[in-house]
């Protein structure tokens, strides 16, 4: 991996220095930090969190207002982990470099404003629209019909 680029996780307080996680960090050169730490140093921020109540408006104006000022985010989770409001506002007033998402609290989403911002990119949600995912799917779809319980390798060919 280059130099310049770090490999960090962010977890709760209370996870940071689980041991159960420790092994996985060394052997993959992971850095964990806390949420508010990894904000202010990082330049790319991407989320890959499911939306749940803990994760809900995880990214709100607080949040924001720790990234850098030149620093993207990046939402290809889910909608709804990010504040689009306050999000908008920064990108507005320059507080943060741009942002590109292709999740929205509200799909389609409904504010223009944001998506005409020059510092926006959005984007549809088709990761699954591929037809080796259609495949993928359907093959564990047939998996699950059969009483399968076990996991389905999702890349491979029948």
């Amino acid at each position: 991996m280059p130099d310049h680029v770090h490999l960090v996780f962010s977890l709760p307080p209370e996870q940071v220095s689980d041991e159960a996680y420790d092994a996985f960090y060394e052997e993959h050169g992971v850095t964990p930090l806390p949420l508010g730490v990894l904000l202010e140093r990082s330049d790319i921020v991407t989320l890959h969190v499911p939306l749940d109540p803990s994760t809900r408006g995880l990214i709100d104006a607080r949040a924001i207002g720790r990234m850098q000022a030149d620093a993207f985010l990046v939402n290809t989770a889910r909608g709804g982990i990010v504040d689009e409001q306050a999000l908008k506002q920064a990108l507005l007033e320059r507080r943060l470099g741009g942002a590109a998402f292709d999740v929205f609290a509200v799909e389609p989403p409904l504010d223009h404003e944001l998506l005409l911002l020059p510092n926006f990119i959005g984007t549809p949600h088709i990761g699954g629209g591929t037809r080796e995912a259609a495949l993928a799917m359907g093959r564990a779809a047939m998996a699950g019909l059969e009483g399968g319980t076990g996991s389905v390798d999702l890349t491979s060919n029948p």
